[in-house]
């Protein structure tokens, strides 16, 4: 019988499909991490950039502003402090020493299937924002849409320019390919 836990993190539409299998390629977790966590980005908002792109479609600076704020409330309330609390007690001394380490650190386990769970919840429900911002790419799916959503985006982070273009290097060269070979899904 399945646990509660993995029906929450299970995928219900296209868009959270499709970013599941995308993070699910081996070099995406260590290039998606790393650019959230050197520039805040939110990885689910960036597998929803090439959603998009996947789809022929793109957002332009308002589009992918106006997707970043509809993100904002859950992701500052529930999925940071979940992220948050799982890296303290993932850490090397988690909970200041109160609990047993190795204890603290399979609840940091169980917090992460609740962080899973809770991006998943917000792909699954951001279809029809993303449908009401996104707009046919010029010239159908593809990298060159994805590459200028990351740039657009990198410009709302407020990232340094020459950094954000290696981080969307590194992006493209790992999600890139995946465009183009992605199958035309509903629009969620």
């Amino acid at each position: 019988m399945p646990s509660p836990a993995t029906d929450l993190t299970a995928p219900r539409t296209p868009i959270a499909a499709h970013a599941h299998a995308v993070y699910a390629r081996p070099c995406a977790a260590p290039v998606c991490l790393a650019v959230q966590d050197r520039f805040g980005a939110d990885v689910p908002l960036i597998l929803m950039l090439h959603y998009a792109a996947a789809t022929g479609r793109q957002l332009d600076r308002h589009g992918v502003a106006a997707l970043d704020d509809a993100l904002a409330g859950w992701r500052a309330q529930v999925v940071r402090p979940l992220r948050a609390l799982r890296r303290q007690l993932r850490g090397p001394a988690p909970a200041g020493g109160a609990v047993d380490a190795g204890r603290a650190r399979a609840i940091g386990d169980h917090l992460l299937v609740a962080e899973i769970a809770a991006e998943t919840a917000l792909l699954d429900a951001i279809g029809p924002t993303l449908n009401t911002l996104a707009r046919p790419a010029e010239g159908g799916k593809g990298r060159a849409s994805f590459a200028g959503m990351l740039q657009i985006y990198g410009r709302l982070l407020a990232a340094p320019q020459a950094d954000w273009t290696d981080a969307t290097e590194r992006l493209l060269a790992c999600l890139g390919p995946l465009i183009d070979r992605a199958p035309d899904e509903d629009q969620a």
